[in-house]
């Protein structure tokens, strides 16, 4: 039974995710956007977000599955979000090799909106001092809430999706 109608379901994979792991999804039949793992295993005091991943999804994409020669931090298609294992485990994300984190990846002004606390937010719950460039809500996602998250990105965005 399929999760999801946002993303395609390719192969699914039982190996764990490492940090630098470069990840396609499919929201449209042949369309193929590139995914990032920055951090795997994050300490924080929620609970619900410990021991997960911090990924990027890029603006980048392709119609064919290659691993590109660059991923700009700087170009994500949605916010960072932090997901469990479940996208690998279903097939919803693909590993296709793996590029070191860098600098640049983890120097981005981004951040989570813990709803509780109201304020801003690190990936590990610690306080921000400032409302950062990009931000989302602090919690644990999916490859669904991925999935719904980047199918309004694309009609926000529709030329995204079209490749030539």
């Amino acid at each position: 039974m399929q999760f999801t109608n946002e993303l395609i379901k390719m192969n699914p994979s039982r190996k764990r995710p490492k940090e630098g792991d470069i990840f396609v999804i499919q929201p449209k039949e042949n369309v193929y956007f590139y995914g990032k793992i920055i951090r795997t295993n994050l300490p924080s005091t929620n609970g619900a977000v410990r021991g997960w991943n911090l990924i990027y999804i890029y603006r980048q994409s392709a119609k064919q599955i290659t691993l590109p020669d660059f991923l700009n931090p700087k170009q994500l298609l949605i916010p960072p979000q932090i997901v469990n294992n479940q996208g690998w485990l279903k097939g919803y994300f693909q590993t296709i090799g793996n590029v070191p984190v860098t600098l640049k990846d983890i120097a981005q002004d981004y951040g989570f909106l813990d709803y509780i606390t109201k304020k801003y937010v690190d990936e590990e719950g610690r306080f921000l001092s400032h409302k950062p460039l990009t931000f989302t809500n602090y919690g644990l996602g999916s490859y669904g809430v991925i999935g719904i998250l980047v199918q309004k990105a694309l009609v926000a965005n529709p030329e995204l999706a079209d490749i030539n």
